[in-house]
Formats: C-alpha cells, structure tokens, sequence
C-alpha cells in the first residue's frame, strides 16, 4: 500500500492557536534562535515520560532502549530534523496536543503578547514551544510512533489548517518523535553546524540525555579506481627507473576527497550538580568552573548543595579569586547565577534570584518547582523566587564562613570581595549580624595585621562600654588623627576605617554582641573614668569659658559652639561633628558623587562644634591674651588660623584656601621680619589702587576732553 493512498485528514487550528501561529509566521523577534531550545526541551520530556514509564514496566523500552536525541542538518535540501526516542504521541495526542483543543498556556502566552510582553523567549514557558518552530520554518513534518499507536505523519504549513495520516512507507522509528523543519530562505544560517553547537551550548547543555549532531568531514581515501585503469595484466617483469619527483605526483593522484558522515556528541558535560558532592573531585569542580564561566583561574571556594521540602532545587555557587573590573557598574548584568528550570536554561538575569551585594557569586541553580507557564515579568515576583533567595544568601554565609576558616583563603577573599560584605551590612537586615563576624580592620594596636571585630572585644579593657572607630580617607590619614591622641594615651584601642565603604556600613551596624560603636570624630565622647577626672574636666571648662566666647563670637556660624576637649592631648584643637548626619570623611565621600543630589548636603552635613585642648601651650597663651584684652586684633587672626587648620586635620576641606594661604603668608613673614609694606611696593601696578592726585591729572584729563 503506497503512502498516497493512506487516508489523509485535515483539522483546523483552535481560534487561539491559528492566533499564536500567526503571530509567530509575521514575528520580527531577533531572539528566533530559542527554537532549538525549545525542541530540545520537548524532547527530553518525552525522554523523561518512557523512563518514568519503565521505572513500573521495562517491556516499554523493548521499541527501542537507547534514550536519546539526535540533530541532522540537511544543508542541500534546507531541512532540519530533531529526533528523540521518547514516548511518541497517539493520533489522539497528535490532534490534541498540537491544534485543537484550547489549552490554558496558548491563551496565557497571547495574553501575555497583547499586554505589550516583547520577549517570545518564554513561549516554552506557557506550554506551546512547539510552535517556535514556525520562527525559523514555513513548513513543519511530526513523525511520531507510540507504544500504543502505528507511526503518524503530521504536517502543516501554518496556513490555519493541519494534517495528519498514517505513515506506512517511511523509515520505522520503533518508538519516539521525528520533527522536521523545512527552513525559510533567510534562516538557514541555523543549519550550520557552529550555530546549532553555539545554541545547544548555550541553552541546552545539561539535558541528561545526549544530545548528538550529525556532521560532515572531509578525509581522504584512496582512489582505487585509478589504479586499476592503470594497472599492467602483462606477466614480464619490468625493470624501471624511479624518479622520486614522478612518484610523488603519482601517490598524490591516488588520493581523492570523499565526505563522511559521523555522530558528535554535543552535551558532554554532565549536570555535574545533580551527583552527590561526595563523590565530585576538586578537579572536576575546577571544569565545570571554567567551562560555566570561562575564568582562566581556579575558583577559591565552592558550595554545592540541594534543598529539599516543600520547595525543591539544587544549587553550586562558586567564590572567584579575584573581582571582577565591574562589580559595581551600573549597566552590568544583574549576577552571574544561571536559573535552569529542569536543567533547561531560562535566564541568566534574574535581579531577583540573589541580592547585589552578591553579585560576585558564580553558578548555578537547578529548580524542579518554578512553573514552566510564568513570564519573566512574573518571575520576578515569584514566591518561589524569594525561598530560593533566602537560601542563596544563607549557603552563602556558610560558604564564607568556612573561607575563614583558612586564614590565607580568608586573606584573598576579603582583599576582593570586602566591599561586598559591607554592602551586604547596609543593605540587609536580616544578616547583618553575621555579615559583621566577616569584618577585618587595621587598629592601633593591629596595625600590619587586620582584626575582626571579636578579636577587639577580647582586648577590650575593662569597663570599656564601646567599640571605638575613626574613618578617614587613607590608612596614613587615620593613623596620625589628632582624635586618637587620648584614646592612645589611655591604651583604648581604636579600628581605623580608611574604605569609602566603612562609612555606609557603620551607619547601619549599630552594635555586635551587645557592645556599641562609637565613632571618635563625634561630639559626645566621654573618656572620664573615675570622679577626679571629671572634676579636674570640669574646672578646665569653667576657666576656659571667657576664650571660648571669643572663639564663637569671632567664627560666628561656621561652628556651632566651641567647648573643652577630652580627646586631645598633643593637638590644640580639633573639629568634631553632631552626633547625627553626616561625618567629616562621609560629607567628603558625598561631595565627591558626580550625580549627588545637592540638595541633600543642606540638611545632612552635620553642626560643626570646635573643641580646644585646654592644657596646649597656643590654648593657655591665647587664653592670656583674651584676659588681658578681649578685643586684641592679633587674638582674631590665631583663632581663625586655629580653626582653618583644624578643618584641616579633622578631614573637612577649606571653603577658602586662598584666605587660609594668606594667612599663612603673613605668619611666615612674621618669621622672616619681612616689613608689609615693602611687599606691598612690590605688587604690579594693576593691583595698586590709584590715588588721586590735585594738579597735573586734572589738567590731563581737561585735555583729553
């Protein structure tokens, strides 16, 4: 019985389906390239259907046992074909599952399009990424043979119609389903063995089933047909001269190219995290590192794990040796994990699946939950996104905290990712008291070593109530604070912050295991410990009231209000800031925003108080001076030099460094004997004001007119 005379019936596609193939035939979407992705899929479910089958009966495989799928490009004819031998489809499921019956995922995804969703990307994930097919085919062949049914031929050229007969002359498949693609003229780029290695690689490489292509090579054979025409039938030995030149040439013409057709494997690497990490070398994690990255260096740590119960998805997170240039430009993708779903790949830039500060984190997660039926807008919002991201962020921590365990790990880890762990301080609540165990500082007393923060309270002297830090520009910068001088002097320790970035998390992390920071450029430092202390503090205060006076009244609103320091013992004074707003390394950090908001700085930058050492000689002869007379010209000119230095060694930049510069020219003329006036002979004419003179200027100028 020849095939044209099986009976062939026609179906039409279901209102929404004719509305999809549609809009798929007219696409301009430049991602076509999901297609593959989306076959490959299918397949493997139908892989998976027969071995969950053969799990309760194996006599299902006796069809065929070999599971797989396997791509034939036919470059000469424009067809592609992708083949599987899964569980193959009945003639009822033929008409069922690709036409006529509204399935609730067509109507999804072409809602989905008419709400403005310009990613056909997620077709797969309404169910119908059969269809896809029509992106880059005009005309699309199912064979497909069951178990349970004879072999069947559908076939459709998207026209709103479909066919479908039994198929008695083609090739038997024993079991499984054969798609063919006839591709459209300016598509066939997608036969081209690079691109369908490139699509599979990208999208498809982890399908536990191989994934194999057939290619074309080239090889030389002998060419046996030339040699028999020239072969001698004479039995009479000959006796010839061999020239090596004209061998040569003969030996090449016996040669002759032929194409030979071989099967290449495409996904050789295993979904290596669905194996039990017991079982997985460190070299084998390295690969898969490498080959998931393409980092030229070894991975630092790696956590591979699995999380089971109500949600279930497993999971490998790698820490790199080094931070990337941009981890923290702004237009660079959200993080470097890869959500598959069932080991099928969906997207690599899902802002959900990890906070920012760990963006860093390389890998993986694999989820058996996620709904295949949820667009990527949807996805964001998932609940089940959010569990996976609590877990993320937990196994992340482990994996850190198992880093620190190697002190040499540790080292490299917080020298890359430190800006990271402090950006987590700020930006997470929930962790922020673990994070904080990850915190390494330089200090007075550890000052070539970092010391984390329970390592101080070990040291801390008793009775100590606070966490004492100063934050400052650079290293040098802190270490040679004028804030640190009485904290020294009573062997308090202090953490020296010199990162941008201390400034935001400290303004966050309040205390750690029951003890408060306290941040030493910040009024309300109370260093008093026993009641003569305070009482000789008190009497320095009441003698120095009148200098102070004098100090506010001559700086007017530049500060606050001047008072008495306790944290000065070498300096003779210092600018400290309120104990809310901003400090004076933060208003530096904030000025330094290119895109700050500048109304900001009004009502952050904190109140300035300037405190003064009461025991510095230039304090005790100022004070002096303004007993002796209050109004005293040269009293005002210090005070004003006082205060710019300050500024100066508190952190804070000048308004007027010209002011200050000539303030300091006219000290060091001073120091020199240097008369004013001769200087002032020697300015330019140009900044010498004219005088008027009686005479001869006026008749000059009656000239002129």
């Amino acid at each position: 019985m020849s095939q044209s005379n099986v009976e062939v019936e026609e179906f039409a596609f279901q209102a929404e389906i004719n509305q999809l193939m549609s809009l798929i035939v007219n696409t301009f979407y430049s991602n076509k390239e999901i297609f593959l992705r989306e076959l490959i899929s299918n397949a493997s479910d139908a892989l998976d259907k027969i071995r969950y089958l053969s799990l309760t009966d194996k006599t299902v495989l006796d069809s065929n046992s070999d599971l797989k799928i396997d791509i034939i490009p036919d470059v000469a004819n424009k067809k592609l074909v992708i083949r599987d031998t899964g569980i193959g489809m009945t003639k009822t499921d033929l008409i069922n599952n690709l036409g006529t019956i509204a399935r609730s995922g067509t109507k999804n995804f072409m809602q989905a399009i008419k709400e403005g969703v310009e990613d056909i990307s997620m077709i797969g994930q309404f169910g119908v990424g059969f269809y896809s097919a029509y992106l880059v085919a005009d005309k699309v062949t199912v064979v497909t043979k069951s178990n349970d049914d004879e072999q069947y031929i559908w076939e459709s050229e998207a026209g709103g119609h479909f066919t479908v007969q039994r198929d008695i002359n083609g090739q038997p498949l024993g079991r499984g389903t054969q798609i063919i693609l006839y591709m459209k003229e300016e598509q066939t780029d997608y036969l081209k063995e690079r691109t369908i290695k490139d699509l599979v690689k990208k999208h498809s490489q982890f399908i536990q089933y191989p994934i194999s292509l057939e290619i074309t090579k080239e090889e030389e054979v002998d060419d046996d047909s030339a040699t028999d025409k020239k072969s001698d039938t004479s039995d009479a030995p000959k006796v010839e001269e061999v020239d090596e030149d004209e061998e040569k040439k003969k030996t090449d013409k016996k040669k002759k190219k032929v194409e030979k057709k071989e099967w290449e494997q495409l996904n050789k690497t295993k979904p290596l995290w669905l194996r039990n990490p017991k079982e997985i070398t460190k070299d084998e994690y390295g690969a898969f590192y490498k080959s998931l990255t393409n980092d030229w260096e070894d991975h630092l740590a790696v956590k591979h794990f699995s999380v089971e119960g109500q949600l279930e998805f497993r999971a490998v997170l790698f820490v790199p040796k080094r931070a990337p240039f941009d981890m923290f430009e702004s237009r660079k993708k959200p993080n470097n994990i890869k959500l598959y779903v069932r080991r099928v790949f969906i997207m690599d830039n899902c802002e959900d699946l990890i906070p920012e500060w760990l963006s860093f984190l390389k890998g993986i997660v694999d989820s058996e939950d996620l709904p295949l039926n949820i667009s990527r807008e949807t996805l964001q919002q998932n609940k089940i996104l959010k569990v996976i991201n609590k877990n993320i962020v937990k196994k992340a921590i482990e994996l850190f905290q198992e880093i620190s365990e190697n002190k040499e790990d540790f080292n490299k880890f917080y020298e890359a990712f430190s800006k990271n762990i402090k950006y987590g301080i700020h930006d997470d609540s929930t962790n922020r008291d673990k994070l904080a165990e990850f915190l390494r500082f330089n200090s007075t007393k550890s000052a070539t070593e970092m010391t984390s923060l329970k390592d101080y309270i070990t040291r801390m002297k008793e009775g100590q109530e606070f966490i004492y830090f100063v934050c400052g520009e650079s290293k040098k910068a802190v270490e040679e604070s004028p804030f640190l001088e009485s904290l020294k002097k009573k062997g308090l320790e202090v953490l020296l912050m010199s990162d941008p970035m201390d400034e935001y998390a400290m303004q966050q992390l309040k205390e750690f295991e029951g003890k408060k920071f306290k941040n030493i450029t910040k009024e309300g430092l109370d260093l008093s410990t026993d009641e003569e202390e305070k009482k000789k503090q008190e009497e320095l205060t009441k003698a120095n009231e009148q200098l102070c006076t004098v100090i506010k009244d001559t700086l007017g609103e530049k500060v606050e209000k001047v008072a008495t320091s306790q944290r000065l013992s070498s300096s003779p004074c210092v600018i400290v800031t309120g104990e809310f707003g901003w400090t004076a390394n933060m208003e530096r950090i904030m000025k330094a925003q290119a895109l700050r908001n500048s109304g900001m700085g009004s009502y952050m930058t904190s109140k300035k108080t300037l405190e003064i050492n009461p025991t510095h000689p230039i304090v005790t002869e100022l004070r002096k001076k303004v007993e002796k007379d209050k109004s005293d010209k040269t009293v005002k000119d210090l005070v004003w030099l006082l205060y710019e230095t300050a500024l100066l060694t508190s952190g804070f930049n000048l308004d007027e460094p010209n002011t200050f510069a000539s303030r300091i020219h006219r000290m060091i003329k001073l120091g020199l004997a240097i008369d004013e006036t001769e200087t002032e002979a020697d300015k330019p004419e140009d900044d010498i004001p004219a005088l008027e003179e009686e005479g001869g200027d006026a008749n000059e100028m009656e000239k002129v007119d």
